[in-house]
């Protein structure tokens, strides 16, 4: 899986094999989140200051995530 940012207890990261539109998932220890560049969030117990951090770090490195969403969406033909 392709983890593109790391804090103290939680994660960001892309994964392999999924559904449009781009979106990253956020792993904490109390729960996970999928944030998708629009700024919609579907949360499942993640707390509300992560969610804050994390859709900042997010708005700010959006290429990065669309670079890393087609790396792991787009694998090249064999």
């Amino acid at each position: 899986m392709g983890k593109l940012y790391e804090q103290a207890s939680w994660l960001i990261r892309v994964q392999g094999n999924e559904h449009p539109p781009v979106h990253v998932h956020v792993v904490h220890p109390g729960g996970r989140a999928v944030l998708f560049l629009d700024g919609a969030v579907t949360n499942g117990g993640v707390p509300a200051a992560v969610i804050r951090a994390a859709s900042a770090w997010v708005a700010a490195h959006e290429a990065e995530i669309r670079a890393e969403w087609r790396r792991m969406n787009n694998p090249p033909a064999r």
